[in-house]
């Protein structure tokens, strides 16, 4: 059944707040804009106002100094809408530039007007020493808004007062249009930011999107499902992540299937050959001794390898499930050795195999005897199963620095470069058919290498296709010896 399009508003989905956080970032910088234009204007212009005045009075300072008032001063006052005087310590007049006409404020003092308040100035600008002073006024001619600033300059010994004087533009009716005209550029600049916001959160969302889709159909057992690398890089590593995972998922998805069909397999031949046998027992030898004697024995030798399928895949279960504790502790490796061999003495008495025991008797390691006796007897094991034509199987023990390492050597058909990455999985079998052993469960490689990464050593096969095999074990020597 086709699943229909999903129209509710996911809120917490990527898209959703993405969109919301580009559009209270939009708005946000909205209003900084509006706090900045609108509420700092005044200040602002004030601020810049005081330092257009400050650099026209430099430029007089120098003048003053040089005993030279140049032409470039009557540009900078025309250029900042300044006018500025500049009198001595008698209250003459030295220096007059005017670019503001009767709107000038200073133009009272020309020709010794109002000589008391210009008293009033000089004597601030004297309390003001190397520094300036200005403040507003009112000029209630024009009803305009003004700023008066002046400054104390000390020349060879003589002191001279810079004034300066520039009217304060009303903003009201800028600040006004700037409201108007800000709310459109708002109204603009929220709905590009909206539309664009759509575009980008769904740019990011569609490669998250695409993944979930996929990661769908691998929920629902598609293995072969790809995660396609696409957007910007941080998707890209998850995409390979994932594709990683699918990929070890189909591994394990096909060692599941050999799981089964091999235990299903190991376990069905058993209880077949039990059931057959004791049925003859009932229909056929119950009254032959005999015969009942050998069908009895068939049904117990079968029931035995069932037992050890069963103990080993418990065992495997729980070494895997990091659940197997070593306890290490010195051990003569020629004695564990020579006890191995003699576990497999029906092989060499009927003249199966033949030993070859390469181990100096005075090699000592440190390991859990029981759980390394279990690999080493799992090699044999192993190498007596692939034994080649000579029936030689070699046990050796050489000293490699602060280790001792025992090989198992045989002589068989050895292992393809190709299955000799997966011999320690449970179950494998390089021709794939899975061919009934009577001694052999099928698990034992897989628990030795539990058991070596339980013991932290080093451990592993070199084989030749047509020189056999040697399965190999890194032990710690008992350096007291």
């Amino acid at each position: 059944m086709a699943q229909g399009i999903n129209l509710k508003l996911n809120i917490k989905g990527i898209r959703f707040k993405t969109w919301t956080y580009l559009l209270v970032l939009t708005m946000g910088i909205l209003g900084l804009l509006w706090i900045l234009q609108i509420t700092f204007l005044k200040p602002y212009y004030r601020n810049t106002k005081i330092k257009d005045i400050r650099y026209v009075a430099s430029m007089i300072e120098q003048g003053i100094q040089q005993d030279r008032f140049s032409d470039s001063i009557v540009s900078v006052a025309v250029r900042n809408n300044v006018c500025a005087t500049v009198f001595n310590a008698q209250q003459d007049l030295v220096y007059y530039v005017d670019t503001l006409g009767v709107n000038c404020f200073l133009s009272r003092f020309r020709g010794g007007g109002d000589a008391e308040l210009l008293s009033q100035y000089i004597n601030e600008a004297k309390k003001a020493g190397t520094s300036d002073f200005y403040f507003t006024l009112q000029n209630l001619n024009f009803r305009q808004e003004m700023i008066f600033y002046g400054k104390e300059v000390q020349v060879n010994l003589a002191n001279y007062y810079v004034f300066v004087n520039a009217p304060i533009e009303p903003l009201d009716s800028t600040i006004a249009i700037l409201q108007d005209q800000f709310i459109y550029v708002t109204i603009v600049v929220f709905l590009l930011s909206g539309f664009f916001t759509i575009i980008i959160s769904s740019r990011i969302a569609k490669p998250l999107a695409k993944m979930t889709e996929s990661a769908r159909k691998l929920a629902a057992g598609n293995i072969d499902v790809t995660f396609e690398p696409e957007g910007y890089s941080e998707v890209k590593e998850l995409a390979q992540t994932l594709n990683f995972a699918t990929n070890e998922i189909s591994k394990m998805d096909e060692l599941r299937k050999d799981l089964i069909a091999n235990v299903s397999h190991d376990i069905k031949t058993p209880l077949t050959m039990i059931k057959a046998y004791a049925e003859m027992i009932k229909e056929l030898s119950g009254d032959d001794p005999i015969k009942r004697e050998k069908h009895l024995d068939i049904i117990l030798h079968e029931a035995a390898h069932l037992d050890r399928l069963v103990n080993d895949m418990l065992q495997l279960s729980q070494y895997q499930a990091n659940s197997l504790s070593v306890s290490p502790a010195p051990m003569h490796l020629k004695s564990l050795i020579d006890h191995i061999v003699t576990l497999f003495s029906g092989f060499s008495e009927n003249g199966s195999v033949t030993f070859d025991v390469q181990v100096d008797e005075t090699f000592v390691v440190i390991a859990d005897e029981v759980k390394i006796g279990q690999v080493l007897y799992n090699f044999v094991n192993n190498a007596i199963a692939h034994v080649g034509e000579d029936k030689l199987i070699i046990i050796s023990a050489v000293r490699k620095k602060e280790n001792i390492r025992v090989s198992v050597i045989d002589h068989g058909h050895g292992i393809s470069p190709t299955d000799l990455p997966y011999i320690w999985d449970r179950y494998y079998k390089s021709n794939r058919n899975f061919t009934r052993s009577t001694q052999s469960t099928g698990l034992g490689l897989a628990i030795a290498k539990s058991i070596c990464i339980a013991h932290s050593i080093n451990f592993g096969v070199f084989s030749n296709e047509t020189e056999g095999s040697c399965f190999f074990v890194d032990l710690p020597v008992d350096t007291q010896f």
